[in-house]
């Protein structure tokens, strides 16, 4: 971003980060079926409130510790260039009501308003932006929110990719974040006592049924039933693997408490990397993928950085296991076993 007369702090950065990631949850959520759209209508008030408030802080107004919305425009002018005027006081006081009839009346409002709020909130962040912070409201990043820095390496080359017209680079970036973010998470890459939040090791099955039937002391046994009750079972246990795998990968996922609605449109956009040892990966670009449009590529972005602020919240209980284990080290056999004395554990 530009810098502005007053120069932007990291705190500041990483306050527009947050307001733009409301905005976009926002964005998504207006695109959601009724009633449930009707939630976008507080994202984006909630955005556009912090950022009042942080344009107060910016300019350095001193803003009433009560304040109606409406307000806000009079008190921040005196912070503003000659002449300069904050924009869009009576599209946001009309997004301000609707807010209000719906939080306060339980009135939900119509497709068309929110629509009309979508529009309105992206004008005020696009004109209002660059008049008090000095840059576009589209280049705030939101990697600021992002703690795991391998995930912000990731993110990083995406969206370089995608500056430069690559989608289908940009978006295997996006599917490596996300399963570089879950691995880490599950720590599915070194061994750990009861990590909890892998549900379990499922390999890969190799069905043998027919290697088997082509096996020369097979045919001279003439075991045409066996074999096929073997190939039923190979088929069967086939599904079973691959299904556990699916049901394992959701339980990671949501157990991380990501959204797996949003996570099934994430899998259907990105495509699936192949990663081989010595830092090899290759992925295969479907037709499907050769329509992405830079919105699916935004959506994709969203949902990588809304994960790893999810996840992080498990950041406390794998530290809290990996202190554990360090005071276990070396202790086999110290510790005291002891008998029960409360209620019957059993209910009898």
């Amino acid at each position: 971003m530009t810098i502005p007369s007053n120069p932007l702090t990291p705190q500041t950065v990483q306050r527009l980060a947050f307001i733009r990631f409301l905005h976009e949850q926002g964005v998504a959520q207006s695109r959601q079926p009724q009633p449930l759209a009707a939630t976008a209508v507080l994202s984006f008030h909630d955005a556009v409130e912090l950022f009042l408030v942080l344009a107060g802080e910016h300019l350095q107004v001193g803003l009433p510790t009560q304040i109606n919305f409406s307000q806000y425009w009079e008190k921040l002018a005196a912070g503003l260039p000659a002449n300069a005027q904050l924009p869009s006081k009576k599209a946001m006081e009309r997004m301000n009501k609707l807010r209000v009839n719906l939080k306060h009346h339980g009135a939900v409002p119509s497709p068309t308003d929110i629509d009309q709020v979508r529009a309105d909130v992206l004008t005020f962040f696009t004109d209002a932006t660059p008049l008090i912070f000095g840059g576009s409201f589209t280049q705030i990043d939101m990697i600021d929110l992002v703690a795991r820095s391998q995930t912000v390496n990731f993110l990083q080359f995406a969206q370089s990719c995608a500056d430069n017209g690559d989608l289908p680079q940009a978006m295997a970036a996006l599917s490596i974040a996300f399963t570089e973010l879950i691995e880490h998470y599950t720590e599915t890459r070194r061994s750990a006592y009861r990590p909890p939040f892998r549900f379990g090791d499922v390999g890969d099955y190799r069905d043998e049924s027919q290697k088997i039937g082509r096996d020369r002391e097979v045919k001279k046994l003439r075991l045409t039933d066996l074999l096929s009750h073997i190939k039923d079972l190979s088929k069967q246990l086939s599904s079973v693997t691959k299904a556990t795998k699916e049901i394992q990968r959701a339980m990671r996922v949501t157990a991380l408490g990501i959204d797996y609605t949003r996570y099934a449109q994430f899998d259907v956009l990105t495509p699936q990397v192949g990663r081989y040892f010595g830092g090899n990966a290759s992925f295969y670009v479907e037709v499907g993928h050769k329509l992405l449009t830079h919105a699916d590529y935004e959506f994709a972005r969203l949902f990588v950085i809304e994960s790893a602020m999810q996840a992080a919240k498990a950041d406390t209980v794998l530290q809290r296991r990996l202190d554990h284990r360090a005071a276990a080290q070396g202790s086999w056999g110290q510790g005291e076993h002891r008998d029960w004395e409360g209620p019957d554990p059993f209910g009898n």
